[in-house]
């Protein structure tokens, strides 16, 4: 009977463990002071991100000739696409049914790439770094 509560007891140690392993990681990993902006930080990078999307949206409606309407319609969720530019000339393309010519492509990479560098530098004002 004894050998019978050793393992038992064992395989209880070993359920306990094995419970505790996926609990582990996440007691380890738990973050210090929270790193989020305050109210004011947020509510300014809100901000400066609509302008910037907004100044993108009117540069795109230039250089195509469209409205700021079908240009915001044909913009991809970038959060899911890594190329939002490519995508959003072609869907631009569709729309307009006819193809963009080679210097409204590359006018339109150009306002992205203006655009990402904007955002990105927007964020590291809000965070202060």
């Amino acid at each position: 009977m004894t050998h019978k509560t050793g393992s038992s007891r064992r395989a209880c140690v070993a359920i306990a463990i094995l419970l505790a392993l996926p609990l582990a990681p996440l007691a380890v990993a738990q973050p210090g002071p929270s790193s989020a902006m305050d109210p004011a930080r947020t509510a300014s990078l809100s901000a400066a991100s609509r302008r910037i999307e907004d100044h993108f949206v009117a540069e795109v409606a230039r250089i195509t000739g469209t409205t700021p309407a079908r240009v915001r319609r044909a913009m991809p969720d970038e959060r899911r696409i890594t190329s939002a530019a490519s995508r959003l000339i072609s869907a631009l393309e569709l729309d307009l049914g006819a193809p963009l010519t080679p210097e409204q492509r590359a006018e339109i990479l150009e306002a992205d790439q203006s655009r990402k560098l904007s955002l990105m530098k927007a964020r590291e004002a809000a965070g202060g770094r």
